[in-house]
């Protein structure tokens, strides 16, 4: 699959890529990098150089399909879109009345690089990547772990990308499950 050209709110331009082995450096230092702020929202594996090196070396293996943002070498966002549904994920959803089917229903984790935050680029990497999903044969975009309650920006962005709201849970906070029809 080729890049996908996007385009920040500032008109700069950037690669929407799947993640490559060649890119265990550049991945290591983009999950060193995150703040505690972000990683706080943001923690599906381990957030190590050492676990990028891993993740690269087993893409071809892996049921998740890894996509990068790139700018000039340095990796700015990273979303994990996982084929496999886990249980934890498909029994609450069940609470609520929706039966998630793999690969149809695909669980989607973002993360922007905080120098990179507030640039619209989690905006302009969402639609190319449903597109894909679509493409492929899925029928919804589930946000891993749903999102923090008190994060209202984020509630806000990923309603306005088409997700609506299910069920609350709580883990150590308070959670809402998320899902957009494709």
């Amino acid at each position: 699959m080729s890049a996908i050209l996007i385009q920040a709110k500032d008109g700069r331009q950037y690669n929407l890529r799947l993640l490559e082995a060649s890119d265990s450096e550049a991945f290591g230092e983009f999950l060193q990098t995150l703040s505690p702020a972000t990683t706080r929202r943001f923690g599906p594996h381990p957030l190590t150089p050492q676990h990028a090196t891993i993740l690269c070396q087993v893409l071809k293996q892996d049921s998740a399909q890894r996509w990068v943002i790139e700018d000039k070498g340095i990796i700015a966002g990273y979303f994990i879109l996982e084929h496999n549904i886990s249980e934890h994920e498909a029994k609450r959803y069940s609470a609520q009345g929706v039966s998630l089917v793999s690969p149809l229903d695909v669980i989607f984790a973002p993360c922007i690089a905080d120098a990179y935050q507030n640039l619209g680029l989690a905006s302009a990497a969402i639609r190319p990547l449903m597109q894909q999903l679509k493409q492929q044969g899925a029928r919804s975009m589930v946000l891993m772990g749903g999102t923090q309650a008190t994060n209202q920006r984020a509630r806000h962005f990923y309603q306005a990308c088409g997700f609506v709201e299910y069920g609350r849970f709580n883990t150590e906070l308070e959670n809402i499950d998320m899902r957009a029809i494709l």
